[in-house]
């Protein structure tokens, strides 16, 4: 395993990247991971602006969880 963090990590059959998680609510045996996402959509009249919206998939896994908290570990800077 590299011995520091890296930005993309593969959970389940998905390429997450991780810079864009909001949020992760910890279940105990699965995690609920939300992340930001921009979409190309504008809105807004004269001034339109980007819509942004969290979307969130859940890791039931137990070497994803586990592959997930390795990765937090690595990146906690306290």
């Amino acid at each position: 395993m590299r011995d520091h963090p890296y930005a993309f990590l593969r959970l389940g059959d998905r390429w997450v990247n991780l810079t864009m998680i909001t949020d992760i609510v910890d279940h105990g045996d699965r995690l609920t991971v939300f992340l930001a996402s921009e979409m190309a959509r504008m809105t807004g009249g004269e001034d339109p602006q980007p819509v942004n919206v969290a979307r969130r998939f859940t890791l039931s896994d137990p070497k994803e969880v586990k592959k997930l908290r390795t990765w937090l570990k690595l990146n906690d800077e306290e």
